[in-house]
């Protein structure tokens, strides 16, 4: 699943999560990789670092992927710095776990903004500059499986993820004629910063587990290897799916 050549921008990659991940996984394929900051430039430039180590290119962009004009401005850079653009992975989101009935208003705008609206905003850009090179372009979602899967105490988040999942459906069907695939990787469980703590616990980590047949959590790089299976010329003619990495939770 070689890259050799190609260049593609991460959003989201200033984590220790999916992000880095699927940027460091792009990279070792081959790929020149953007990597969209917003709150960590530290961390961002530390993964720059071991892309740069691998023998390819790794440039910073930063935006409010929450204000769309930035994250159309971030993608434009992107493929300004990296002379074009070949893949985009749209990662940046946030996630929030309130109560339906103590959803604000606040609350319900500030998770689309990012979820949805940022990754209607960055997709749309990258379409028109991947349209206008005349070559094939890439496109994929990490979504969740939430994307058709609710749980309790996260209804704004849920709804960003079935929303995310039609835009990419709707999208791959208007831009296939551009030679332009789109695609959605849909985590479960994975282990990451944001949840390592909790998992910590033993009692939580077998409650939160015991639905998932494989018995485990899963990792950044079960997610990356989906993504850079899509990325890649061995996904040329998928275009429009969901490849669910949860270890068979949303089948038990």
């Amino acid at each position: 699943m070689t890259l050799a050549s190609s260049t593609a921008l991460v959003t989201g990659a200033d984590s220790q999560g999916i992000g880095r991940a699927v940027a460091l996984s792009l990279a070792e394929a081959g790929a020149d990789i953007a990597l969209h900051w917003y709150r960590s430039r530290e961390l961002a430039e530390e993964l720059a670092i071991t892309i740069r180590a691998v023998g390819r290119r790794a440039e910073l962009v930063h935006a409010d992927m929450g204000d769309p004009a930035a994250a159309r401005a971030a993608v434009r850079g992107a493929a300004e710095v990296l002379g074009g653009l070949g893949i985009l992975v749209c990662n940046a989101a946030r996630i929030q776990r309130r109560a339906f009935l103590e959803i604000t208003d606040e609350d319900w705008a500030g998770i689309h903004a990012v979820n949805l609206h940022g990754y209607f905003a960055c997709a749309q850009e990258a379409a028109k500059i991947m349209i206008d090179q005349g070559r094939p372009g890439r496109i994929i979602m990490v979504s969740s499986i939430n994307q058709a899967h609710a749980n309790p105490d996260i209804a704004h988040y849920v709804a960003t993820k079935g929303g995310v999942m039609m835009l990419a459906r709707a999208m791959a069907l208007e831009l296939a004629p551009h030679d332009i695939t789109v695609n959605l990787v849909a985590p479960g469980t994975i282990e990451t910063d944001i949840n390592r703590h909790m998992l910590a616990d033993p009692e939580f980590r077998a409650r939160k587990l015991a639905p998932v047949p494989l018995r485990r959590a899963g990792t950044p790089d079960d997610v990356a290897g989906a993504v850079a299976y899509l990325a890649s010329e061995a996904a040329a003619y998928v275009t429009g799916a969901t490849i669910v990495v949860d270890g068979g939770l949303t089948i038990a």
